[in-house]
């Protein structure tokens, strides 16, 4: 995707490096922006956002602890979920005692979905449900690591992904009755 060449010019400050790497990533930083973010209109604040802080913290990015392309996801997820935080009035008041667990083959039902399906599904999914299904299934974060970055309890994390599970289940797969907890 990028060549350490650029992002080391990028580093020195080069404009048209930094030209480049944001033509070469801004298609994937918009689709995780899209995936997180509803209103067209938030979304050009989370492309700047974004992109203001990988370029601040190119820096910091090291080859050797991974891909420049996941260092950037994990940036824009993380900069989608404090935007709606801040800005979208975003507030998870539910209850915290259904936390189940969830087996290995949990999410092997998305594997029957294509990306445009689980767009869809993504785009009609509630937002607090969205954001949190999206940080833990998607991008693969714990529910402490998502308490500590939308400033909720693991509970309410686990909680919002539940109801995020129940809502597929209702909506995308109602003829699906077999299903049981950790084993959808």
């Amino acid at each position: 995707m990028v060549s350490i060449d650029l992002i080391n010019s990028c580093i020195a400050r080069d404009k048209i490096a930094q030209r480049q790497l944001y033509e070469a990533c801004a298609p994937y930083v918009y689709t995780i922006i899209k995936s997180y973010i509803g209103d067209e209109s938030y979304r050009k604040d989370a492309m700047q956002e974004a992109f203001s802080h990988i370029f601040l913290s190119l820096e910091k990015y090291d080859p050797e602890r991974g891909q420049f392309k996941s260092w950037i996801g994990r940036i824009t997820a993380n900069r989608c979920a404090t935007l709606l935080k801040r800005t979208i009035n975003f507030s998870m008041r539910l209850e915290e005692s259904i936390t189940p667990d969830f087996g290995e083959d949990t999410f092997a039902y998305l594997d029957q979905l294509s990306k445009v399906e689980i767009e869809q599904l993504l785009v009609n999914m509630p937002k607090g449900y969205r954001t949190i299904f999206l940080l833990s299934v998607i991008d693969e974060y714990s529910h402490k690591e998502i308490s500590e970055l939308l400033d909720i309890t693991p509970d309410t994390s686990r909680s919002q992904l539940f109801r995020a599970i129940k809502w597929i289940r209702k909506n995308i797969f109602p003829n699906t009755k077999d299903i049981v907890y950790g084993t959808l």
